[in-house]
């Protein structure tokens, strides 16, 4: 298949990317590198090198003998250059990871979380009508940051964080079980 991994440089993009190369399928990753860009802004490193995105796509090009293509495109602002990538590129799948993740910059300041909205929902609104507009059979797989961000209560209860205790209904009676709950964010400061 031909697929584009959206945010392909960052945390889940790039394994992501990976994965899917090495299953072999055809990838290309569109990124802004935007997470690049906000670490110097604030002058930090990951506690884990990240290593420049083109010494990435050499290394794995060497180990695996496959290409992953690279377009720099910035999702929430090149509308015309989003449509054209997927005119040219036909993609069988989209896997979308393009959102700025870090819920203490969206807090930082009103630049900060106005981009942060601009970027995450401005991007996936132009990724959704650009499909649209293409007019592919694309299959698309959303995994973002904004679907946490502010729901940190349920009526007058609040959401735990980590395992919630559920109740299973089962014909021999309800089964207590453990799931996953999403995390909720830290309240804003600013």
């Amino acid at each position: 298949m031909r697929v584009l991994v959206l945010g392909g440089d960052g945390f889940c993009g790039w394994p992501t990317a990976l994965h899917l190369s090495d299953h072999g399928h055809d990838v290309t990753i569109l990124d802004n590198l935007s997470r690049r860009a906000i670490d110097l802004e604030l002058e930090v490193e990951s506690l884990t090198p990240v290593r420049a995105l083109g010494e990435r796509l050499r290394v794995w090009r060497q180990v695996s003998g496959r290409d992953i293509g690279f377009v720099r495109l910035d999702l929430a602002t090149e509308y015309d250059r989003l449509v054209s990538v997927l005119t040219r590129l036909r993609p069988d799948a989209v896997v979308h990871f393009a959102e700025q993740r870090a819920a203490p910059y969206s807090m930082r300041s009103t630049g900060s979380k106005r981009y942060t909205v601009d970027n995450n929902v401005r991007a996936t609104h132009n990724l959704l009508t650009a499909l649209v507009a293409t007019g592919g059979e694309t299959a698309l797989v959303h995994l973002g940051t904004m679907g946490v961000y502010g729901y940190g209560w349920s009526g007058s209860a609040p959401i735990p964080e980590g395992y919630l205790t559920v109740k299973v209904p089962t014909p021999d009676g309800d089964l207590e079980r453990e799931i996953l709950h999403r995390p909720t964010p830290a309240p804003s400061t600013t």
